[in-house]
């Protein structure tokens, strides 16, 4: 029965790939250069979000109708329907402002309400204790638990939306954090799904011929969000609360760097601008050249936290002075 279950999957993405550009044109979704932010030259596909969205639900619908547990993520099926619509409503809410362009503030409501909405109906969401390395009692949260939890995963949507901005870039991070998820957890085809899909969008993402797009960016981010907090808190696969700290490090640093120096500039953080270290480092390399400092970059955390077994301070430490050498070295001002 999985075999058939995923000889159809094949078969659907084997279809999605010959017949892309019919596809998004039916969809009609598409990043246009502005000569600005954006400065692709060709209007490209933004249909991430629902190439990813596609593929889930066929396993559920497809695992329904054969009775079948293949790629089971959730223990029961109400949290599976939730995680399903979660992943719709954010997916939406991308492809609006992918769309039409939503005002950020107000995208920043809507993203806290449905964070919000969620974590009500699947109490696995809410974060109520974790561990730290470095201390040796759990800390609970008890009636922050909410506000922490919808905080946690507004910052990832966030961080991931500034993060994005390169081909490949992006979907190169989710890479490594599947990936840490594929060898610290048990549930392992359920990340070798996911890691599957982002290398198909990653072959679409490097030939120039589809964007993520807030869609697509939401849609994975929710995934990621999704499993880190499950994994902490239902599976106990991560027991350290800094050891996924530590994994998004990279994206969360540039965003706080960012905001930063756009509040001191007295802008709005939410509005882009060419600052991102994506921008710095393509000005100066080529394409490749920037992934590869950007994926060495985003693993040295862990690397240093799980194989060199550096306790928590030190490894901020001294990714603090790399990433601020890098900063400094690629901009000529020497400002961050």
């Amino acid at each position: 029965m999985i075999y058939i279950i995923l000889l159809i999957i094949i078969l659907v993405n084997i279809l999605i790939f010959n017949y892309f550009n019919k596809i998004s044109e039916i969809i009609n979704l598409y990043d246009f250069p502005n000569k600005k932010l954006k400065i692709h030259k060709t209007k490209t596909s933004l249909i991430g979000g629902f190439i990813i969205l596609l593929n889930i639900f066929l396993v559920f619908f497809l695992n329904l109708l054969f009775r079948g547990e293949f790629l089971i993520f959730f223990s029961s099926f109400e949290n599976e329907v939730i995680f399903l619509s979660m992943l719709s409503i954010f997916f939406l809410l991308g492809f609006l402002d992918d769309k039409f362009n939503i005002n950020p503030n107000k995208k920043f409501f809507f993203l806290i309400l449905i964070s919000f909405f969620f974590i009500v109906l699947d109490q696995n969401l809410l974060i109520q204790k974790f561990s730290l390395s470095f201390y040796k009692s759990k800390i609970f949260l008890d009636n922050y638990s909410f506000i922490f939890s919808v905080f946690c995963i507004l910052i990832l949507i966030n961080a991931m939306n500034f993060y994005d901005g390169i081909n490949g870039q992006s979907l190169i991070f989710f890479l490594i954090a599947f990936s840490y998820l594929l060898i610290v957890s048990e549930k392992i085809e359920f990340y070798l799904f996911i890691i599957s899909i982002v290398v198909f969008l990653l072959f679409f993402n490097l030939r120039n011929r589809l964007f993520l797009g807030d869609n697509g960016i939401y849609v994975l981010t929710i995934i990621l969000s999704t499993s880190l907090i499950y994994e902490h808190n239902v599976f106990e696969s991560i027991i350290f609360a800094d050891e996924i700290f530590l994994l998004l490090f990279l994206p969360g640093l540039d965003l706080l760097r960012l905001t930063i120096l756009r509040l001191m500039k007295r802008k709005n953080p939410f509005y882009g601008d060419r600052n991102h270290i994506h921008h710095l480092l393509i000005k100066k390399y080529s394409l490749i050249k920037t992934n590869v400092i950007l994926f060495v970059l985003a693993i040295v955390p862990i690397i240093f936290f799980n194989i060199f077994k550096l306790n928590f301070y030190l490894v901020i430490f001294l990714f603090l002075i790399i990433y601020s050498a890098t900063i400094l070295k690629l901009n000529k001002y020497g400002s961050f």
